[in-house]
């Protein structure tokens, strides 16, 4: 929602068309502005959120600077009370990071109550500043391009060792996708039926992997519309909270 009037036009627009959409923010966005609310109207129910790192010496390192100082915890708030579900993004492998940021990160998503959260290993991609710093520091370790994918580590890292980086990135989506964690992060919303909706979600989100294959080799996923519909809906009306901080920007 890079421009505010046009989103508030097209999201009044969309209001009754009985569609639900996901999108993409920063967490800088969803504290200003009030298109959030618009938005969850609209159809809003589902967001990924580039969290990046809890560390501020690892945000600042990977130039996420909208992100220092941000209540990450209001953000979170803000969108469970609309019934908005979350997908956060984390990296692994920034210079302020250490062996225990793995561990650190999980925790707080699942305390948080994060629907689903996509975890990578920093990237230094060819053309940007991070490459050229990596390069200059002689810290990259590969050009074979098919590793930069964000699930390979190409570059020494600084607070760990490769195998612990790695390691620890697959720990990560183990131990988040776990299915105490499913149940223990699902409780922490304030509606019920948001509670077994999280649940089905996230569960559905990892463990059915081989079931969506196979429906998307076979061109079922038309017929399964309904029933991710039904999982993603379901906004129980909250309190409204004393702040109007809400989404200006959906990426």
């Amino acid at each position: 929602m890079g421009d505010p009037r046009f989103a508030s036009q097209l999201f009044s627009g969309m209001r009754g068309l009985g569609r639900l959409f996901q999108g993409a923010s920063t967490v800088n966005a969803i504290l200003k502005g009030n298109l959030i609310e618009q938005a969850a109207e609209a159809g809003l129910r589902s967001i990924f959120i580039g969290f990046e790192s809890l560390a501020a010496d690892s945000l600042s390192f990977s130039n996420k600077s909208q992100n220092l100082g941000r209540d990450y915890a209001a953000a979170i708030q803000r969108l469970d009370s609309l019934g908005i579900k979350i997908n956060g993004s984390f990296v692994f492998g920034l210079d302020g990071d250490t062996p225990d940021v793995f561990a650190r990160t999980v925790d707080w998503a699942v305390a948080q109550g994060l629907t689903t959260a996509t975890f990578h290993i920093a990237t230094p991609y060819p053309g940007t500043a991070y490459y050229k710093q990596m390069q200059a520091q002689g810290r990259l370790t590969t050009q074979n391009w098919d590793l930069y994918d964000t699930r390979h580590v190409v570059f020494e890292p600084r607070g760990m060792s490769r195998a612990q980086l790695k390691t620890g990135y697959d720990w990560a989506y183990e131990a988040f996708y776990s299915w105490a964690n499913i149940a223990k992060a699902s409780q922490n919303h304030a509606a019920f039926n948001q509670r077994l909706r999280h649940f089905a979600y996230s569960a559905g989100w990892k463990k059915a992997e081989p079931v969506w294959n196979f429906m998307i080799q076979h061109n079922l996923l038309s017929p399964m519309r309904q029933v991710l519909e039904t999982v993603l809906d379901g906004r129980t009306p909250q309190p409204k909270l004393r702040s109007q901080h809400a989404l200006e920007k959906v990426l």
